[in-house]
């Protein structure tokens, strides 16, 4: 499955393999299959991890308590957690904009849903949504029911059950709970979690002894199957996003005692943890927007390696190049 070969420059680190849906939309080896493929990195992904390297380090007092994120209504602003001097992360405002402006920019593909070349240009999964919709006996009702759902997921399901359950004591709290000051930033953030420069091999490979053939230091080799992501039922695997073992990866290391590798995939990576990996329509983890901070506060769309092993650095690419060219981060009233 494997159309990439990505080698460091360190000869001795094995090669990554990357599947065509790990490529970049403009590659003329990209391939991407709906109905196959893991769920992809929707544009909207990429322009909130822009938001929220552009909104600076998340304070202390930006993060909840006991709200419930199921409760959100954008309707309500009686369920906003942000209220009175209770102020939101810049970033946050940021990302709602964002789902804004994605509702405006999408309405093209509805009014031109039998147009192909039209859906080429839209996110594959709405694509893919819209092509049944049109074949339905009652099409002009399938698309207006699904305008609603996409519109109900940018405007309630990302900024509610999802970013405000991100933004919790208990959730992004739990990775700065050590770290020194009201807002942590980069350096702050790695003295107490880390992006570890690995390679990764499956159950039948002895990490020691690949150690010692490849002249590495055997504590930067790891099974797989030690890793925090596959301690669950039925886990989500390097293999099912098509990356062949052994891979050189970057793993997270994070104070709360978890270890997550970040998967490439769709021009960017993804956190292979359980959280974002179990519910597609999630756009971002704690582990996620901890990466955000950090690529912010470098001012940069590359991950650094703590320590560890050499990576390539497409291992290391957190967000799409061609996005954090176009994406502007807009204030939260706009329209």
């Amino acid at each position: 499955m494997s159309c990439r070969t990505l080698h460091t420059a360190e000869g001795n680190v094995p090669h990554l393999s990357l599947p065509p849906g790990a490529l970049a939309h403009t590659d003329r080896e990209y391939d991407y299959d709906v109905d196959r493929d893991p769920a992809n990195i929707e544009p909207i992904e990429h322009q909130i991890r822009l938001d929220f390297m552009r909104g600076g380090p998340v304070r202390r007092d930006h993060l909840l308590g006991n709200y419930n994120p199921w409760k959100y209504d954008a309707d309500d602003s009686s369920t906003h957690p942000w209220q009175g001097i209770k102020q939101k992360p810049p970033g946050l405002a940021y990302a709602k904009a964002s789902c804004v402006a994605r509702i405006n920019e999408e309405k093209r593909f509805y009014t031109h849903a039998d147009d192909d070349s039209v859906l080429a240009e839209a996110p594959a999964f709405l694509a893919a949504r819209l092509r049944i919709a049109r074949e339905d006996s009652h099409p002009e009702q399938a698309l207006e029911e699904e305008r609603q759902r996409r519109e109900k997921w940018y405007r309630e399901l990302i900024p509610g059950p999802n970013l405000s359950q991100v933004l919790k004591d208990s959730s992004y709290g739990s990775l700065i709970e050590k770290c020194i000051g009201p807002a942590p930033d980069a350096d702050r953030l790695l003295e107490h979690n880390a992006f570890v420069g690995m390679v990764l091999v499956g159950d039948e490979t002895d990490p020691d002894a690949f150690a010692r053939d490849h002249g590495l230091d055997s504590v930067y080799i790891l099974r797989e199957s030690s890793l925090s992501h596959t301690q669950i039922d039925a886990p989500v695997c390097l293999g099912d996003y098509g990356i062949e073992l052994p891979a050189p990866l970057l793993v997270g290391e994070y104070g709360s005692g978890s270890q997550y590798p970040l998967i490439p995939w769709g021009d960017a990576l993804t956190c292979a943890c359980p959280y974002k990996q179990t519910a597609p329509w999630r756009v971002m983890c704690k582990h996620e927007l901890l990466a955000s901070v950090v690529c912010g506060c470098q001012d940069s769309i590359f991950l650094p390696v703590s320590r560890g092993i050499d990576v390539p650095h497409r291992a290391r690419r957190f967000v799409s190049p061609d996005i954090a060219v176009s994406h502007q981060s807009r204030a939260e009233n706009y329209h």
